[in-house]
């Protein structure tokens, strides 16, 4: 990634529109309430590291439950907003770290967010959780393919200047 400075505005302006458009990418939905809500999430969790990435993950999950009018009950939506926290902690952290170890971050999010999430749900929502399973790695492995995508064309781009200050 480019070393950009942001000041604070800047940056709760960035925040702010990554979690605008995980609400937009909710409307992109795979099945139920699984969409492409997570893409975003991903991307700030690269950008400004795992707490952002956990703040995303939380809050984005909830808006979009709220929208949604929490489909699977409140204690679903809030054990899903905890897991999201976790796994865009965890991405974030370990995306960061170094360029050779997105794989590694891709795979553990995936881990974190489907097998996992999903054994964590399983008192909520018994057996019936594993009917969610191909539909959950189908909108996984696509916000994870759509986030790298974003974020290696964001690698290409160089800052410009303007009145001596970079953007």
């Amino acid at each position: 990634m480019s070393s950009v400075k942001m000041n604070k505005v800047q940056k709760l302006t960035t925040v702010s529109l990554l979690l605008a458009l995980m609400i937009v990418g909710s409307m992109i939905k795979f099945f139920g309430s699984i969409a492409l809500d997570s893409l975003a999430a991903f991307v700030g969790a690269a950008l400004f590291g795992p707490v952002i990435g956990l703040f995303l993950g939380v809050a984005g999950h909830l808006l979009t439950a709220v929208i949604s009018g929490f489909p699977l009950s409140l204690p679903v939506h809030l054990l899903v907003a905890a897991m999201m926290g976790v796994c865009l902690f965890v991405y974030g952290s370990v995306w960061r770290k170094e360029r050779g170890r997105r794989l590694l971050a891709d795979g553990l999010a995936y881990l974190i967010n489907v097998p996992l999430a999903s054994l964590f749900l399983m008192p909520l929502l018994g057996m019936s959780v594993w009917l969610l399973f191909v539909p959950l790695s189908l909108a996984t492995l696509s916000n994870l393919i759509l986030a790298e995508v974003v974020l290696s064309g964001l690698t290409m781009i160089k800052p410009v200047e303007s009145r001596g200050r970079k953007f």
